[in-house]
């Protein structure tokens, strides 16, 4: 065999060896930026449900304007809702005006997750305030205020993160999750142990501070307490 040919056969030899290794590190490359995705996507999915598993989540609600009209029923009630996230920090308030009636419900929604859904091998219960909503007095007209939007990252709850990826993660997890809470053939193709919607309702009337508590396992109660010292003799419109 002449040199010329000798010098072939290795030239194709170290060609083909690079191509192999190559190859070799384009598949490990994939595999491990697959687990690389894997794996952010368990720390945003943990870090979602740490801001929602607190043992209970607390609203305060002020009747911030009430007006009867002539036949003395109410004609105007404007809820101001102040929600507070899991440690406790209060999140924007949000106004809700009814026109219906002064007895209003407020709307929790309680989704207990898989052991295999959270994948850390330990279900959760993500809670959170849904909405408030009237009826009148024969229940055929309804007027509702939105606390939480459906599809969407609930308000204060949102990662603190510039990565889009995590954004991304996150808006879809949190489309998930309102379609277990919103459709039961959902939850059971996804092993959703249950979702379960609470709604109590009292009077609101002005002169009286409400707390609205919602607990980790569902329970839902609405608080009233007069109206401490340092409020007294504020006016309500």
């Amino acid at each position: 065999m002449s040199k010329d040919q000798k010098g072939t056969r290795m030239g194709r030899g170290g060609f083909l060896g690079k191509l192999f290794i190559f190859g070799l590190l384009a598949v490990g490359g994939f595999f491990g930026y697959e687990y690389y995705q894997k794996w952010q996507e368990t720390q945003v999915l943990k870090q979602m449900i740490s801001r929602l598993t607190a043992d209970r989540k607390v609203a305060d609600v002020w009747v911030k304007e009430y007006k009867r009209g002539s036949d003395g029923q109410p004609q105007k009630v404007v809820l101001k809702i102040l929600e507070k996230d899991a440690e406790g920090n209060p999140l924007s308030p949000v106004l809700c005006p009814f026109s219906l009636s002064d007895i209003i419900h407020f709307e929790a929604l309680v989704i207990r997750l898989s052991d295999e859904l959270v994948m850390n091998g330990e279900g959760k219960s993500i809670h959170l305030f849904r909405r408030a909503y009237a009826l009148e007095e024969g229940g055929k007209t309804y007027e509702s205020c939105e606390i939480s939007a459906p599809m969407q990252v609930p308000r204060g709850y949102a990662l603190d993160s510039d990565d889009p990826r995590v954004s991304k993660i996150e808006r879809t997890y949190w489309k998930l999750f309102w379609e277990y809470a919103l459709d039961s053939r959902s939850r059971e193709k996804a092993g959703v142990k249950n979702a379960q919607i609470e709604a109590p309702a009292t009077r609101f009337v002005p002169d009286t501070i409400y707390r609205i508590i919602l607990e980790h396992d569902g329970g839902l109660r609405i608080e009233a307490t007069a109206v401490p010292d340092i409020l007294k003799g504020e006016k309500v419109s």
